[in-house]
């Protein structure tokens, strides 16, 4: 494995552990900026992604709403799966939107005026 790739890996799982994000957040953004496509760095980050997540659930199963998690599931799966097959079809490059779609997300905590941005672009979203 590239050592960009175990570089990347190592630094957003410290960051994972720390904080409770960073392989999804932040080693995409990493990745697609390294010049990799969205399909490979989709097939590294999410197996380790979806481990943790996995022992967070088994360790914490019980603080879990179901309902929301149930209507999450609902509303988004549908939408993944539509989207990966047209960005896996089509051909479509749109790693660098992804990746400063996903800087500007987690940029919100450090900076107000981002945070202001994103609370205005949101206002009308239903609260669960």
């Amino acid at each position: 494995m590239p050592v960009d790739i175990l570089a990347t890996l190592l630094l957003t799982t410290v960051i994972q552990s720390l904080f409770g994000v960073g392989i999804l957040l932040f080693g995409s953004p990493v990745f697609l900026l390294l010049g990799y496509d969205f399909s490979y760095t989709l097939s590294v980050l999410l197996p380790i992604s979806i481990a943790i997540n996995m022992l967070q659930v088994v360790k914490h199963y019980t603080y879990i709403d179901l309902k929301l998690y149930k209507r999450v599931l609902l509303y988004s799966i549908p939408f993944i799966i539509l989207f990966l097959f047209i960005i896996t079809n089509i051909q479509l490059n749109i790693a660098l939107i992804i990746g400063l779609f996903l800087l500007l997300v987690a940029g919100k905590n450090i900076s107000p005026r981002i945070e202001q941005s994103l609370t205005t672009a949101i206002k009308h979203e239903k609260i669960y």
